[in-house]
């Protein structure tokens, strides 16, 4: 009685949770069919200022700075970079091209306040010293093309305030790990429901290694106050701001000229650590995002129930295929469109393989970030 019953409720809920998914799939896809690129064209252009936080990375910060320094911005632009507590040769680079640009700022941060974001601090600190009228926000190890400031200022159109670009993990066919390739396409996924959610006024999620939005609005929202001591989110978080009285207020930029490359994670450790991190900002979204995710989240941790359960009933084993043959094709169907708007076909072999872990490994990422602890560089 207690196995029939168990089995009912298994069921249920996966038809249940399953049905919200392929609807949210469906609205996704026509949401993509309205994306489009920026016509903004004002005259005087804006000042934009170029913000990077920066901690020990001069492994890689040297190309980020060729590549941000290197822009075909007509208008008036700097950068200012945050050097955050560095303990290695991140000072010495950043002086060094200092002393080369005269449009290259350096903010040094020596200490935090206790229990605060490093990241949130450091980019609040940044907002505050520079003058530009539009921030573009981006990692100290990502590369940027040089009409990405151009590209991005066209997407500020009257009433748009908050922009999120897309970036992406380069990979190089026959010898990218197997890791990074997997990666890319996650990322993809991500960016994806990104754009999707934006065009239909729901910002779900966004990247701050590609990111830009209007000071003034930073300030009328008052910038990170009130999410200055959660660790992640300096992206997120901005937008759920903006999301409940000035949805229509932001936009995805889909323009190739404005993609931005990120290099994934070499292990498996670093991985696990970045999604935990990610998903720990989960919960301080609004009500109606946490609810979306929410339901998602139940739809793929009932996926791998029933998995579980499978061997010891038919019935489940029949709702399991069902419903992993659904999402597959639903999934497929939904990044296919993502594949081609962002320029990423050559990624399409890698999806079917993606399919196979992303419920579980999302599902552990989630209750980890929520209830265990992620390190932090």
């Amino acid at each position: 009685m207690i196995w029939t019953v168990l089995t009912y409720v298994v069921i249920g809920l996966l038809a249940i949770f399953g049905l919200f998914y392929i609807v949210l799939l469906v609205r996704f896809y026509r949401a993509l069919g309205t994306v489009r690129d920026g016509e903004s064209d004002v005259e005087p252009k804006p000042y934009v200022s170029i913000l990077i936080s920066a901690r020990n990375e001069s492994q890689g910060i040297r190309a980020t700075l060729d590549s941000v320094l290197s822009q075909e911005y007509e208008g008036q632009w700097d950068v200012w970079v945050a050097d955050d507590r560095s303990t290695d040769d991140t000072p010495k680079i950043l002086e060094e091209y200092a002393a080369r640009y005269p449009r290259l700022h350096i903010l040094t941060i020596n200490e935090i306040p206790d229990g605060v974001s490093p990241k949130k601090h450091a980019l609040s600190k940044l907002i505050d010293v520079c003058d530009g009228d539009i921030l573009c926000l981006t990692d100290a190890d990502c590369i940027v093309k040089p009409t990405w400031i151009a590209g991005i200022v066209r997407e500020f159109e009257p009433g748009i305030e908050l922009v999120a670009g897309h970036s992406y993990i380069p990979t190089v066919p026959g010898k990218s790990s197997v890791l990074i390739c997997m990666q890319a396409v996650e990322t993809l996924i991500y960016r994806v429901a990104g754009t999707a959610g934006l065009a239909m006024h729901l910002p779900l999620t966004s990247t701050g290694n590609n990111f830009a939005y209007r000071k003034s609005f930073f300030k009328s929202v008052h910038g990170f106050d009130n999410v200055l001591k959660i660790q992640s989110g300096d992206d997120d978080l901005l937008m759920q701001k903006i999301a409940d009285d000035r949805p229509w207020a932001m936009r995805y930029c889909i323009t190739e000229s404005t993609f931005v490359t990120t290099s994934g994670k070499e292990t498996l450790k670093e991985l696990w650590e970045q999604r935990k991190r990610w998903a720990s900002a989960t919960i301080y979204y609004t009500p109606k995002i946490v609810f979306v995710l929410s339901m998602v989240f139940l739809f793929l941790l009932m996926q791998c129930v029933a998995v579980a359960l499978s061997p010891f009933s038919f019935e489940i084993l029949i709702a399991t295929i069902v419903a992993s043959v659904a999402k597959c094709i639903g999934d497929l169907v939904l990044i296919v469109r993502g594949l081609r708007i962002f320029r990423q076909e050559h990624l399409l072999k890698w999806c079917i393989p993606v399919e196979f872990i992303h419920a579980p490994f999302t599902v552990l990422a989630v209750l980890f970030g929520l209830f265990g602890r992620f390190k932090w560089k």
